[in-house]
């Protein structure tokens, strides 16, 4: 996968969300589970802090920071076929750290209303949407087909409708204790790394290995209830190599570990040959976790 940039380096100097530090627990996040996805996100290279040990998870997020963490993130690069870059794009200074991230977006058809400035904050409902239209350029997801009791949901704005609901039928999102989503609040460091943090998971592979064998998994999400799990065992030393799935155990009410075993030929011309690759759908309210048996 594709994280790192050049432009980087200017973020750590700007403070940006995109810096560079020791990969240690920030000490202005107390609770374990944000503590949890930063840290899994700064270790693939995604977020880093405003300092050495400071997060600043309640600082606003800038535009140009959400644009560089969505492509990041989600993996977009170059199309081939490119979106025509709007007006405002001619204005935007050429070697500044986030002007590929966002040249690749546009070119991908991010669409990004009206005019655009890097040091703006993105609302929740912006965010979401610009996070939703990333997604659709890597690959073919469920379609919203019903819609959640949102208490504020007449804040976000039509053209966001779609994009906040699917995020949020997906788990990528998630609304507070009043069941409010707060569209028109500008979206924090902390609320952009946790979405991403669960985008992230579903669009790019992950990779489990044991014993020299290396089984990729991908994570999709196939309807409003499952998530499609296609595992899939690389570098085979020769025909006829294979994997299973064992089983799956639900080890929390959040979490499932898929337990794989993988297969060699059948001896003399007996026993079962399995295919390199194999599924499993679970419910899309777990994290997943794939392991050998």
């Amino acid at each position: 996968m594709r994280y790192a940039r050049t432009g980087l380096v200017a973020a750590v100097v700007a403070g940006m969300l995109l810096g560079a530090g020791p990969a240690y627990a920030f000490s202005d996040i107390t609770d374990n589970a944000q503590a949890s996805i930063v840290q899994a996100l700064q270790d693939k290279g995604l977020i880093q802090g405003v300092s050495a040990d400071k997060f600043a998870p309640n600082q606003k997020l800038t535009n140009a920071q959400a644009i560089q963490l969505i492509v990041d993130a989600i993996g977009l690069d170059s199309a081939k076929k490119r979106v025509e870059a709007p007006v405002w794009f001619a204005s935007v200074p050429q070697n500044a750290w986030y002007t590929p991230a966002l040249k690749t977006a546009l070119e991908r058809g991010v669409v990004i209303d009206g005019t655009w400035n890097a040091g703006g904050n993105p609302t929740r409902q912006q965010f979401a949407k610009l996070l939703y239209l990333g997604l659709l350029q890597k690959g073919n997801y469920a379609n919203v087909n019903k819609y959640t009791s949102i208490t504020d949901a007449k804040q976000i704005e039509i053209k966001n409708r779609v994009a906040v609901e699917y995020l949020l039928m997906t788990r990528i999102a998630t609304l507070d204790a009043g069941r409010k989503f707060r569209p028109t609040d500008p979206i924090t460091r902390m609320e952009a790394a946790e979405m991403i943090y669960y985008a992230e998971r579903m669009v790019n592979k992950s990779y489990a290995s044991s014993n020299g064998v290396t089984v990729t998994y991908k994570v999709e999400n196939v309807d409003p209830q499952f998530n499609k799990v296609t595992l899939t065992r690389t570098n085979l030393p020769g025909t006829g190599y294979g994997l299973k799935i064992r089983k799956v155990e639900f080890t929390t009410d959040t979490r499932a570990v898929i337990l794989y075993e993988p297969t060699d030929p059948p001896k003399n011309g007996t026993g079962t040959a399995y295919p390199a690759t194999a599924v499993a759908y679970v419910p899309i309210v777990y994290d997943i976790t794939v392991k050998a048996q």
